[in-house]
């Protein structure tokens, strides 16, 4: 689907600054031009602001537990599961590009309060408010003498009330890695929007093999944004992120790529997320930690000062470490260990099983 053009420069000032983290000086309460923020209490507890249950999601995975570019031998497979489940805190709060204008129609917010103009934000048309963790940022609707559109109030909470002058506003709303922009139309200074963000949220887990959970010091994701326009490299929209953590984002379907350790076990899959609806997706690897060693005899001490290369059989290299015992992760399949040390270098061929964690002897014999 093609990608709309934004032909008022107003707009594209705005598509620049959504992905922004924005530093204004802060509105003069003495400016009755200026819109004076002030934060709402919170109207509903953080599990009523949480991502609500609904099915399953859709996910497809495919299994990228090969060396990148290369042949690291067969692999038994690898999957993701994919549930909805219960509610969590935000990893942080980034906002993203959204569309202006493209809200549905909602009622306005049940608080309004006279000379006040209230702003609520939901995740979904027919989700309950969001009580706590938006970001509300107000920008004029010219541009300013550099070029940019001017931030005119700001404040948090999931419902806050503005001081608005009659006139037109850009109002930007964050929520964690999901973000919102919408035009707005003041006529009188009582009154109030729902900002729908039409987003969800995404918890990632991942296990090896069957029985083994990992953790974070294990594995982390990269969570690359939807791409409508079929770019062959997708936009990196969240890096290393730990399992465990609920990540808010706008409805859409995102590539996420597993990886356990620093080698050549990865897994990736395409998850989908719905609006108002927090999607828990467990990402399965195939592969086993290994720490290498260069011994003169098996059972004896290693050699420090060891310079090692794991290739595979076809001797395409997989990873390269130093030291006397490196641990490395690998994913399930044939490899050769390649030692050097001392300018001599000894080599084994060794294969690797889902879970079977273990040492790998290189042997410092001639001939090896």
């Amino acid at each position: 689907m093609t990608r709309p053009r934004l032909f008022s420069p107003v707009l594209t000032a705005l598509a620049l600054l959504a992905g922004l983290a924005f530093a204004a000086a802060p509105a003069s309460a003495d400016d009755p031009a200026v819109p004076i923020p002030h934060v709402a209490p919170a109207k509903t507890d953080v599990a009523a602001a949480a991502p609500t249950k609904s099915s399953a999601a859709d996910a497809a995975a495919t299994d990228d537990s090969t060396a990148p570019a290369t042949d690291a031998g067969p692999s038994d497979g690898s999957d993701v599961d994919s549930d909805v489940g219960g509610s969590g805190d935000d990893m942080d709060d980034v906002p993203d590009d959204s569309t202006p204008d493209a809200t549905p129609t909602v009622a306005p917010p049940s608080d309004i309060r006279p000379g006040s103009y209230t702003l609520e934000a939901r995740l979904s048309a027919d989700g309950p408010p969001l009580g706590d963790g938006v970001k509300w940022r107000i920008f004029a609707d010219t541009l300013g003498t550099d070029g940019h559109m001017q931030l005119l109030g700001q404040a948090d909470g999931g419902i806050a009330y503005f001081g608005f002058n009659p006139g037109t506003y850009y109002v930007h709303a964050a929520y964690g890695r999901a973000g919102a922009t919408r035009k707005l139309t003041v006529t009188d200074r009582t009154g109030g929007q729902v900002v729908v963000l039409n987003a969800g949220g995404m918890r990632l887990a991942a296990m090896n093999g069957k029985d083994t959970k990992l953790g974070a010091g294990d594995v982390t994701f990269d969570i690359y944004a939807p791409d409508e326009a079929g770019a062959e490299e997708r936009f990196l929209l969240v890096p290393n992120a730990p399992p465990g953590h609920i990540i808010s984002l706008n409805a859409g379907t995102y590539h996420v790529v597993a990886k356990y350790g620093t080698g050549n076990a990865v897994v990736r899959a395409d998850i989908k997320i719905d609006p108002g609806k927090l999607t828990d997706a467990v990402m399965t690897e195939h592969a086993a930690k290994l720490t290498l060693k260069l011994v003169e005899q098996h059972g004896g001490e290693a050699m420090a000062d060891t310079a090692w290369t794991v290739t595979t059989p076809k001797g395409d290299t997989v990873t390269q470490t130093v030291g006397a015992f490196p641990t490395v992760v690998l994913s399930a399949g044939d490899y050769v260990a390649i030692a050097k040390h001392e300018d001599q270098q000894y080599k084994t061929s060794f294969t690797v099983t889902t879970g079977d964690d273990r040492d790998v002897e290189v042997l410092a014999q001639a001939g090896q």
